[in-house]
Parts: C-alpha cells; sequence; structure tokens
C-alpha cells in the first residue's frame, strides 16, 4: 500500500497553478501585456493600470479643478447701449432728437466673497482628490484580496485532487485486502463511498477555483487570467506586519483627508454665505450724445442692492449646521478608524499564530499520526475506519491551514489598506 507516500504528497502542497487555459472564453482576445507568471505587485499595478473603478473618482476631480479654476474668476464688465428720444410724438416723431448713452459699468465684490469662493472650491478639489486616493488603495487591497483568494483556491484543488488519488488509491487495497478475505466485504463499499465524496469535492474545488480566477480577472478588467498565478508568498508569515499607529493619531488616510477637506470647505461655505449679506457695489461709466444739438457729455454712476428683506439668514443658518455636521463626521471618523485599525491588527495577529500553530505544530502532528495508522494497519494492529479518520483529519487541518493563511493575507491587506499604504507596492 502506497498511503504514505501518497499523503506525502499531499503535504507537499505544491500549489500548481490551474492551466493558463482553464476558465478563459474562447473568444476572449488574450491580453499582450499579461506576464507569463502574475505576482501580487504586477496584479495591483495593472489593476490600477486597467480598471474602470477609478475612473469615476479621476473624472469627479477635474471637475472639481475646473470648478476651482472658476471660482477664482472675477465678474465680467457689462457694456450698455441706450437710445431715447425717439419715434415719439412732436418733435420725438422720427429720429432728429435721439439720445445715445454708451456705459460700461463692473461689479466690485465685497465681504469677502470670492476669497471664500475660491476656498470652498479648492477644498471640494482636495476632497476629490482624497476620493480618488480611496478608490485606488480600495481597489488594490482588493485585487490583493481576490489573488490570495485565487491562490488558495489552486490550493483547495491541489488538496482535493490528492484526496481522490488517496481515495481511490485506498479503495482498491481495500478490495484486494476483501478479495483475499482478510477485510470484511462492506469495507469496499465503504472506501467506494469516502472515494466518491472525494470526487465531488474535487468538482467543487475546481468551480471554486475557477470563480475565484474570474474574480481576479474582473477586477483586473481582463476577460479571463491565462496566466499562472505567483504563489510562494502564500506560505509565509514571518515578514514584518504594518508597523502599528500610535493611539490618538488619526494618520492621514484617504478618509480622513477628505473629511479634513469638508470640514475647511464648510467653514468656507459659511464665510462665503455671511459674505452675501454685504451687498456688491457696482460702478459705471459712459457719455451721451444729443443728436439734435451734437453735444456730449459723460455720466457716472454707483448701484448698491439695499439688504432690506433678504438678509441671507436662511443659507447661512444652513451653511453653519452643515459645517457643524462635517466637524462631527471627521470626528467619528477618526474615532471609527482607530477601532478598525485595533481589529484589523488583532485579526491579523491571530491569523499569523493560528497559521503558524497549524504549519509547524498541528499538521506535523496529523502527519505523524497517519504514519503511525498507516504502520498499524499494514501490521493489523489498525482498521480501515482507523486509516480513514487519520486521513480526514490530516485533510481536515490542511484544509485548515489554507483557511488561516488566506485570512492572513486577507488581514494584512486591510491593514496596510487602513494605514493609507501606497497601492503600488507588495512585501
Amino acid at each position: 500500500m502506497r498511503l504514505l507516500t501518497a499523503t506525502a504528497l499531499a503535504l507537499c502542497m505544491g500549489w500548481v497553478p490551474v492551466a493558463a487555459a482553464q476558465g478563459a472564453r474562447a473568444t476572449d482576445p488574450p491580453f499582450s501585456g499579461l506576464p507569463a507568471r502574475l505576482d501580487p505587485a504586477e496584479a495591483v499595478a495593472l489593476a490600477l493600470a486597467r480598471s474602470p473603478r477609478t475612473a469615476a473618482a479621476a473624472a469627479r476631480l477635474d471637475a472639481a479643478a475646473g470648478a476651482a479654476q472658476q471660482a477664482a474668476a472675477l465678474p465680467n464688465p457689462e457694456l450698455s447701449v441706450e437710445m431715447e428720444n425717439f419715434r415719439g410724438s412732436g418733435p420725438y416723431r422720427g429720429f432728429d432728437s435721439v439720445e445715445t448713452t454708451y456705459s460700461l459699468s463692473q461689479t466690485i465684490e465685497l465681504g469677502g466673497k470670492r476669497g471664500a469662493r475660491k476656498d470652498a472650491a479648492a477644498a471640494a478639489r482636495d476632497a476629490s482628490r482624497q476620493d480618488l486616493a480611496l478608490a485606488r488603495q480600495d481597489l488594490a487591497r482588493d485585487v490583493r484580496q481576490a489573488f490570495t483568494a485565487a491562490v488558495a483556491a489552486t490550493a483547495e484543488r491541489r488538496l482535493a485532487a490528492e484526496r481522490v488519488r488517496l481515495a481511490q488509491e485506498t479503495e482498491r487495497s481495500i478490495q484486494a485486502r476483501v478479495d483475499a478475505g482478510r477485510e470484511a466485504p462492506p469495507q469496499a463499499g465503504r472506501a467506494g463511498i469516502d472515494r466518491r465524496q472525494a470526487e465531488i469535492a474535487l468538482a467543487r474545488a475546481g468551480r471554486d477555483e475557477a470563480a475565484a480566477r474570474q474574480s481576479l480577472a474582473t477586477l483586473l478588467n481582463l476577460p479571463a487570467i491565462d496566466a499562472a498565478l505567483e504563489d510562494g508568498w502564500f506560505m509565509r508569515t514571518g515578514h514584518p506586519a504594518p508597523p502599528p499607529v500610535p493611539a490618538g493619531d488619526p494618520g492621514r488616510s484617504p478618509e480622513i483627508g477628505r473629511l479634513e477637506a469638508q470640514v475647511r470647505q464648510g467653514h468656507a461655505e459659511l464665510a462665503q454665505e455671511k459674505g452675501r449679506v454685504v451687498p456688491d457695489l457696482t460702478v459705471s461709466a459712459g457719455f451721451r450724445r444729443f443728436r439734435d444739438s451734437g453735444d456730449n457729455a459723460f455720466l457716472v454712476g454707483v448701484s448698491v442692492p439695499i439688504p432690506l428683506f433678504d438678509q441671507n439668514r436662511g443659507a447661512i443658518a444652513r451653511a453653519r449646521a452643515e459645517m457643524v455636521a462635517a466637524e462631527a463626521d471627521l470626528a467619528t471618523a477618526r474615532m471609527e478608524q482607530e477601532r478598525n485599525r485595533a481589529l484589523a491588527r488583532a485579526r491579523f495577529d491571530s491569523a499569523r499564530e493560528q497559521a503558524d500553530a497549524l504549519r509547524d505544530q498541528i499538521v506535523p502532528t496529523a502527519r505523524q499520526a497517519l504514519d503511525n495508522v498507516n504502520e498499524g494497519y499494514r501490521q493489523g494492529k489498525f482498521g480501515y475506519l482507523d486509516v480513514l479518520d487519520a486521513q480526514r483529519t490530516l485533510f481536515d487541518v490542511e484544509r485548515d491551514l489554507i483557511e488561516a493563511l488566506r485570512g492572513f493575507h486577507d488581514a494584512r491587506a486591510e491593514l496596510e489598506r487602513l494605514g493609507a499604504a501606497a497601492p503600488d507596492g507588495e512585501e
């Protein structure tokens, strides 16, 4: 019996990626820029270059930049031409007594309106810039986690394939023992059931692997991934964790930066609404021509609205309330960020501890137990059910190891995201 040999192969966990053509549709054209073997850093860079997820945020940043440019513009001057004393009655029946006035007027903004308008637009532009950074970092985290899921799914499929091969070998061995009268016939049926269950698990693992790779391809804006996935990093947990953030330090994450910009925008909009109470001054200058005498005369004028009925109280109250709400949102986000960082750090440490324990202690113990049961089975000290139980135990802890490693890498990606790590790097 080669139970021990098959088990050793299962424990090697070669993490051989699925064939390049698996999951690809025949109508999808290949992407010429995809390397033959893709690693997480390359996947992140590819997603940032190709994914449409950040296009909306980039367009909104362009729009906010245009609004900031427009906010700095001065009011346009106004040219007016006025004709009087024509097409009336008496001496004004024709055009002999027409008087033509040419004037140029300019509105002068008072009360700091233009400065407040510029500040509000600049703050809105900064908020849009933070939105773009947030979209990029969210995409980078999602790609890293999707890459981890695809590699873990490949490992699950490899493990399921080894279980099928081991179950088939065990079934043949049991049948031979039954034929030789050394094992009861029902044991052959149990071996067949175990083999069938293993085949069902393998089919499910294959579907899960295809779905995980397709999910990653979607994030990369590709029809399919026709490349092997670099997986040497998956088993490693010894690289340093992201540095902790001191308590009370909000950092410069995009969420905090966006809310800080919104607070600045709220202050600027409040100043702008207060400035509207101060009426603008419109000055004009021109000259008038009297046709009947041929004389000219210059004229100047000043107009100022009287804020008698509308003193902009409602708009001021609205802007003040929105500013207070923005400040409260910022304070809440800072507390939530610290809490989320603490939770992510706890998940990271827990996942690493679990993965290390499984890899270094539990899996070797389960392997040794199966070796002992295999040897005892050959000597007639144990029955088939003992072997089957030892096999299932080993496969269960190996599956737990894969899940723990996936949780570790997912937690690391989330922790880096909360720490505002750059989205173009990888450990």
